[in-house]
């Protein structure tokens, strides 16, 4: 059966996302006709938890079999969590575990014997599979979920930090099991950012995405923030039907990095924008949540290093094969040309489409080569 996994689709009575929503909903929802949940145990310290984490680590790990089911679902919140577990998670694959991970950002080449396959994440602080979560099938059904309900530092830090707080629960219901896997195997199936023993999946994304270069500056005040050249980048996603990717170049500098110490893992994903006013990006906000308004879904990049190369890159791995520029960096200023914030068509990927768009909003494109067609 079916569950909606996203907690703010379980709102209380406050109208704010509750735990104890979900829960009750859960029971409603995934009972059916049968008795009430059972198998329940509320975990109410990190200590707690991290035991029943162990408990069921070890489960799988010991369990003989020769078939597929010997399988480990785990949360890790962001890639940074899974390098701490490393000789944990080797020995779990070295003893015939498959370890189906998620968590944002992509793990180095050294920690591939870590899982049998990675799904990295979209910034969330609500879905489940953003949260600390364990499940199994065999030897018998259990599944762990610690809800962080420490939502100005989720997954920063370690679990010892005083101020982390988690709400978390066990279960052996396969009632609740079931759905919370067949929920995982989907949210696998359906990202173009799942890897393999260390090999990203080469599937096409299902929706177009285009992604806009900006500066988290107010409008008008730079090229970059030009009125008319977002309103081109609105109109190119609507007659597209595309997704947007605002990919705010000027989140890290020479001498800078995006967002407060230990949040550096989000500048290896997306964020959403609840997360962008968090981190003070005040305009990048602005700006997704006009592109909301208008029914355009909206991703956020605040990239942890400068230069197009690396905008490629992230463009590469978010799935947006065309980026809008504005025609200032064509000619940029002597800092950004020393950061690496310029058009060179010789670093442009083959798979690429580069649009350029002037003061007026006029639209410039090159696709692959120096020669640059003006669009009536």
């Amino acid at each position: 059966m079916k569950f909606n996994w996203n907690l703010e689709s379980h709102i209380d009575e406050n109208g704010c996302p509750s735990i104890e929503m979900l829960l009750g909903n859960m029971d409603i929802d995934l009972k059916g006709t049968g008795l009430p949940i059972e198998g329940f145990r509320f975990l109410k310290s990190t200590k707690e938890m991290l035991g029943i984490t162990r408990e069921i680590e070890n489960e799988i790990k010991n369990f003989s079999s020769n078939h597929d089911d010997k399988e480990l679902f785990v949360g890790f919140q962001n890639v940074d969590k899974l390098y701490f577990e490393k000789l944990r998670y080797e020995s779990l694959i070295n003893a015939g575990v498959k370890v189906h991970a998620f968590g944002t950002g992509s793990p180095l080449e050294s920690f591939n014997n870590t899982y049998s396959t990675w799904t990295d994440l979209n910034y969330s602080k609500t879905k489940v599979e953003n949260q600390w979560i364990l499940a199994i099938t065999q030897p018998a059904p259990i599944a762990f979920i610690g809800w962080e309900i420490s939502t100005d530092i989720f997954g920063i830090g370690k679990l010892s930090d005083p101020e982390k707080m988690f709400e978390g629960f066990a279960t052996s219901d396969e009632r609740v099991v079931m759905p919370l896997i067949d929920h995982l195997r989907e949210v696998q199936s359906n990202s173009a950012n799942t890897m393999t023993d260390g090999v990203k999946k080469t599937t096409t994304p299902s929706v177009n995405k285009i992604m806009i270069v900006t500066q988290d500056k107010a409008e008008d005040s730079h090229s970059t923030t030009n009125k008319n050249f977002k309103d081109t980048f609105k109109r190119l996603c609507s007659e597209t039907q595309s997704n947007a990717v605002i990919y705010d170049i000027s989140a890290s500098t020479l001498f800078t990095k995006p967002g407060p110490p230990g949040s550096d893992y989000l500048g290896k994903s997306s964020i959403d924008i609840e997360t962008s006013k968090l981190m003070g990006r005040k305009y990048i906000s602005q700006l997704g949540s006009s592109l909301e308004k208008e029914g355009i879904s909206t991703q956020i990049i605040l990239p942890e290093k400068t230069g197009f190369r690396h905008m490629y890159e992230r463009a590469n791995q978010i799935g947006a094969q065309t980026v809008v520029i504005q025609d200032y960096y064509s000619s940029p200023n002597l800092l950004d040309r020393i950061a690496g914030n310029s058009i060179n068509f010789d670093d442009l990927p083959n798979n690429f489409n580069i649009i350029i768009v002037n003061e007026d909003g006029e639209i410039k494109s090159s696709q692959n080569n120096n020669s640059i067609k003006f669009i009536a």
